[in-house]
C-alpha cells in the first residue's frame, strides 16, 4: 500500500455482485474512522467537499469506537474481499472499491473523487483501478502498492544490514566464543548479542515513527521532513560509498573510547572464564551501547521508512509488522554468520565488497525516494 492508503480493485465475479448491490441503493460512500486517528479527520473533512459537489452522494460515517458499527463494518469487509485490513482506519467503501488510509486531499482525495465519480457515472470506468492489479504464477492477485512498503522493509533492511561496527562486533563476540570450542555457548552469546541487538535497534525505530506520527497531522510538513531525511541521507551514503572506494569497509566506531573500552571488558570477562550469567551480561551490555551509539551512523535508512510507515496512517499492528521485518532483514546477515559459525564451529565473513555496494545502493535508494516525496510536493506526480 503506498502512503496513506490505496484503491483495490475487485475481481471480476466479486465485482459483479457489488455492481449489482450498488445498483439496488442510493449511490453511497461509507466511511469507518477513529476519532482519535489524525489521518481520519483529513479524510472527513475531505468528505464535506464531497458531499457539497455531489448532492446525489450519500455518505455514511460509522466510529470504530462504538461496538453497534463493528457487525456492519465486517459485513462489508466480507463483502468486499477486505476482511485483512479490519483494525485499519480510515476504511472507506464506495462503488467496488475501498480505500485502506488517507494521505491528503491531492493523492487519496482524488483517488477517492475519481471512485465516486465513476459510481455516480459521471466519468468513463476505463479510467477506473482495473489496471492496478497484476496476476502473478502460484500467487494469485497482487496490488503493487499493498505489498510496496512490506518489500521496502526487505530491502532496506538487507541494505543496512550491511554494517561494518555491528557485524565487527558480532565477529568479536564469536570470535572469543569460539575458544570455547563449544556449540552451545556460540548459541548462547551469539544468539543473546543478535536478540539485544535486534530489540534496541527496533525500540529506536519504534521511538522515531512514534515522533513522526505525533506530528501527522501536519502532513505536509512531515512529508518535507521525510524528503529532507531521504536526500540527506542519500548523499551521505554516496559519501561513505566513496570513501570506501579508497580506504575499504572501516568501522569508525572503533575510535570510540567508550566502544574500545567495551571490547576489552567483554573479551576480558570471556578469557577470565566469569560465570555463565556474569559473560551473558557483559554480551548484552556491549549489545545495547553499541546499537545506541552506532544508530545514527546509519539513523538515515531506519529514519526515513519510520517517517514513511507514519505517513501512511497504519494502524499498530500493521506499522510495527513493518518495522519488524526491517529488523529481521536488517540482522539477516548477522543470522547468515552466526548460523554458519554455530553449524561449522567456523567463522566465516562476507567480502568487503557487499558493504560498499550496499552503500551505493542505499545512496539511490534514499535519492529516489527523495525525488518521489519532493515530486509529490511540488504536484509533479
Amino acid at each position: 500500500m503506498m502512503p496513506g492508503g490505496g484503491v483495490y480493485a475487485q475481481g471480476s465475479a466479486q465485482g459483479a455482485a457489488i455492481v449489482d448491490s450498488i445498483e439496488a441503493t442510493p449511490p453511497t460512500l461509507t466511511i469507518f474512522h477513529s476519532l482519535t486517528c489524525p489521518h481520519c479527520r483529513a479524510e472527513r473533512e475531505f468528505l464535506t467537499y464531497i458531499e457539497g459537489k455531489y448532492p446525489t452522494l450519500r455518505i455514511m460515517q460509522y466510529e470504530v469506537e462504538d461496538a453497534k458499527n463493528i457487525p456492519l463494518m465486517r459485513d462489508l469487509a466480507k463483502q468486499y474481499g477486505a476482511e485483512r485490513e479490519l483494525g485499519n482506519v480510515p476504511l472507506t467503501f464506495v462503488g467496488d472499491q475501498y480505500f485502506v488510509g488517507y494521505q491528503d486531499d491531492e493523492t487519496s482525495g482524488k483517488e477517492i473523487e475519481q471512485a465516486v465519480r465513476h459510481l455516480l457515472q459521471l466519468e468513463d470506468s476505463a479510467s477506473s483501478s482495473s489496471v492496478r492489479t497484476f496476476t502473478v504464477p502460484f500467487v494469485g492477485t497482487l496490488d503493487p502498492r499493498e505489498h510496496s512498503y512490506a518489500f521496502l522493509a526487505i530491502v532496506l533492511g538487507i541494505l543496512d544490514g550491511f554494517n561494518v561496527c555491528s557485524l565487527g562486533a558480532l565477529v568479536l563476540i564469536i570470535g572469543l566464543a569460539l575458544k570455547l570450542q563449544s556449540r552451545r555457548a556460540i548459541l548462547l552469546f551469539g544468539g543473546a548479542f543478535i536478540g539485544m541487538t535486534a530489540m534496541v535497534y527496533g525500540g529506536l525505530i519504534v521511538l522515531w515513527y512514534q515522533i513522526f506520527d505525533s506530528f501527522s497531522a501536519y502532513m505536509t510538513t512531515l512529508k518535507v521532513v521525510v524528503a529532507m531525511l531521504s536526500v540527506g541521507g542519500g548523499l551521505y551514503f554516496l559519501k561513505e560509498y566513496l570513501r570506501m572506494r579508497t580506504q575499504g569497509p572501516v568501522c569508525d566506531m572503533q575510535e570510540s573510547t567508550l566502544i574500545q573500552r567495551l571490547m576489552d571488558r567483554t573479551s576480558s570477562v570471556f578469557e577470565q572464564k566469569t560465570q555463565l550469567l556474569g559473560v551473558l551480561g557483559a554480551v548484552m551490555v556491549f549489545a545495547t551501547v553499541l546499537a545506541i551509539v552506532e544508530f545514527p551512523c546509519s539513523a538515515a535508512v531506519p529514519v526515513v521508512f519510520a517517517g514513511m510507515l507514519a505517513d501512511a496512517g497504519l494502524s499498530t499492528g500493521a506499522y510495527l509488522g513493518h518495522i519488524g521485518l526491517f529488523v529481521l532483514f536488517y540482522m539477516l546477515d548477522e543470522l547468515i554468520i552466526f548460523g554458519v559459525a554455530a553449524y561449522r564451529l567456523k567463522l566465516w565473513m562476507m567480502n568487503g565488497s557487499f558493504t560498499k555496494n550496499a552503500a551505493l545502493a542505499e545512496a539511490l535508494i534514499l535519492l529516489g525516494i527523495g525525488a518521489w516525496y519532493l515530486s509529490t510536493l511540488l504536484g509533479l506526480l
